[in-house]
């Protein structure tokens, strides 16, 4: 039988005023499967800010939903104009699409970021790896879905046809409403910089809310210079709350206390300490504690510094600035009155220092210093003075920071021992492969002016009477193109050139030892904290490392900055960012490995470890 024109248009007609239908329920059912979205991101500070949350989660999913109509069973209507057919497919393409919806909103609630193709790649294999377990629900879920899919159109047809007043004005008004309404409001809450909207932005999969900054400023209706100046004081305001320490401590002081002299050598690689780079250093590490697979947690001093202090992932850091809250390192020195000596090359006026690590202290600053070589022979000095006055019968914690090697720089007129040495150095031009000898050469010259540093430090350090906690570790490495990618410096990768540093530590009491199992700067901490001070609270109340003589061979170690993140896990390193982002390379080469892919498990220990200390 030949269809007539007339039919075709009728069905085609009845087949579009279901597929209305059958759109407008599935933005129901596609709004209850998002709504753990509105869980997981946490609600808005403010009325307004909750009030769009709840219209875009409306607008966001009613469109969605819509368009993926218009672009699949829409022109599907016109080709194959057949109830059955089109039911079939339809019920096909919702499963689909809400089945995806699902696993994006268990995806979000682990790792607070959406599905991508990296993160689709990582569970694919998970679920081949280990025979679809943990994959079960999909095949209870996905049939399941389908039948409901297949019963309501067919409920839906039967009910179309019954109807006699048209209800789509009414329902589809306010669905429209709340779309423009997502858009119109985060045109003005960008162009005034109200984050408890313009935080919102990536709560929901493929939201990409409208901005019109330019043609505002434009017009003459937004202000570019206030707008600028009010964008600059926005980015110093945390987005969240530091909840730190997790509990009090309870802490039993020692009766004699101990004296903890932290060095940072800033730049300082663990390959270069050996007995000719590094004479004084070497020879200490020998009759010490010397841990030979050591960790940075940043790639830049920041970070790194961050983490040193406060044993947390170096994404904690603004908000510990804004906040004013110092390390619980330093808080508990300062209950056990502690005399505290801070003596850093550049001085201690940054942020960093000033609204962060030493923030409670009520004179924590030296005099202004230079960076650079000169800035470490003055800190030297100060310390040295500082050192000749400190009373005998309180204990003290000093901290010096030097950073000459951080700009490969040598006090005037010294050249050094390894030859031939680059002699100028011009940070404005990048280096090339042909100058790597002579950059690390001058490098190494650094690294060995430094170690006399360090001699003359040590010299004095042992000439206390009462018993001294020595530390001396870096912030970071320096890379010098070691892997053939035309990578250098510092703050550019998170290689082991630039991630590996020494860690040595003068433990009076303790045989000389040395350990090879991994460590990390988080660990450095905790471990003053409840091996030197006594506290007896558990350690992950108050930081995400451990004990250093933890001995654990299969930890995984964490170094990061606020946007990026890297895993050392034996030979492999994962490396993501806070919009899904993954990679794995090998720690050999610092090259992408093809042929495998982050372990799921190893990135939900991660994830919950980088949220544990967010505040509520």
């Amino acid at each position: 039988m030949v269809e007539t024109g007339n039919l075709y248009r009728d069905n085609v007609s009845r087949l579009i005023g279901w597929g209305h239908w059958f759109v407008f329920f599935n933005i129901l059912l596609a709004m209850a499967v998002s709504s753990r979205y509105l869980l997981g991101s946490g609600w808005p500070d403010s009325s307004l800010g909750l009030a769009y949350m709840l219209v875009s989660w409306v607008g966001h999913f009613a469109f969605l939903t819509f368009f993926t109509y218009l672009l699949t069973l829409f022109p599907l209507t016109f080709l194959l104009p057949r109830l059955r057919a089109v039911q079939f497919l339809g019920a096909g393409i919702a499963t689909g699409a809400l089945t995806l919806l699902l696993v994006d909103t268990q995806v979000f609630s682990l790792f607070k970021f959406h599905l991508n193709p990296a993160v689709w790649r990582l569970l694919l294999d998970q679920a081949q790896a280990e025979d679809a377990s943990g994959w079960g629900w999909l095949f209870v879920w996905v049939p399941l879905l389908f039948l409901f899919e297949l019963w309501l159109g067919g409920w839906l047809w039967r009910w179309s046809q019954r109807r006699r007043r048209s209800l789509t004005l009414p329902l589809a008004l306010p669905l429209l409403v709340c779309f423009f309404l997502t858009h119109s409001v985060h045109i003005w809450a960008d162009a005034t910089l109200y984050t408890p909207i313009t935080n919102q932005k990536a709560n929901f999969p493929l939201s990409y809310p409208m901005t019109a900054k330019s043609f505002l400023i434009k017009q003459g209706w937004l202000d570019e210079d206030e707008y600028r100046r009010l964008s600059a004081s926005t980015a110093e305001q945390p987005q969240r709350r530091l909840n730190y320490p997790l509990r009090p401590l309870s802490v039993q002081p020692p009766e004699l206390a101990p004296n903890i002299l932290l060095v940072v050598a800033d730049g300082l690689r663990a390959d270069q300490l050996d007995a000719i780079t590094m004479p004084n250093l070497s020879r200490f590490a020998d009759r010490h504690l010397r841990f030979d697979n050591h960790l940075s947690a940043g790639n830049r001093p920041a970070p790194a510094l961050f983490s040193l202090f406060y044993s947390l992932p170096a994404h904690y850091r603004r908000d510990a600035e804004q906040e004013g809250m110092a390390p619980v390192l330093i808080d508990e020195l300062q209950r056990q009155d502690y005399r505290l000596g801070l003596f850093a090359s550049g001085g201690t006026d940054s942020a960093l220092y000033r609204d962060a690590i030493f923030s409670t202290l009520r004179n924590p600053g030296m005099a202004p210093a230079p960076a650079g070589a000169a800035g470490d022979r003055l800190a030297f000095g100060r310390f040295a003075d500082w050192l000749a006055q400190a009373p005998d019968d309180r204990p003290w914690f000093s901290f010096v920071y030097l950073d000459a090697l951080n700009a490969l720089e040598l006090p005037p007129g010294q050249s050094g021992p390894f030859q031939p040495s680059l002699q100028q150095i011009n940070p404005t031009r990048p280096y090339h492969s042909e100058q790597r000898e002579a950059l690390f050469n001058r490098y190494r010259n650094a690294v060995f002016y430094t170690d006399q540093l360090l001699g003359e430090l040590l010299a004095l350090v042992r000439s206390t009477p009462r018993d001294t906690i020595v530390v001396v570790t870096s912030g970071h490495g320096v890379e010098f193109n070691d892997n053939g990618n035309n990578t250098w410096g510092f703050g550019s990768a998170y290689s082991p050139q630039q991630l590996r540093v020494p860690l040595v530590i003068g433990w009076p009491g303790r045989e000389a030892a040395r350990y090879r199992h991994p460590t990390s700067q988080l660990d450095l901490a905790p471990t003053l904290l409840q091996q030197a001070l006594g506290v007896r609270t558990p350690l992950r109340s108050f930081g995400t490392g451990q004990s250093l003589f933890d001995a654990r061979e299969q930890r995984w170690r964490l170094a990061s900055d606020e946007e990026e993140y890297a895993i050392y896990l034996g030979n492999d390193i994962t490396l993501f960012n806070r919009r899904g982002d993954l990679q794995l390379l090998s720690a050999q080469d610092y090259r992408s490995r093809a042929d495998a892919s982050p372990e799921l498990s190893l990135m939900l220990q991660v994830m919950n470890e980088l949220n544990r200390f967010q505040g509520k």
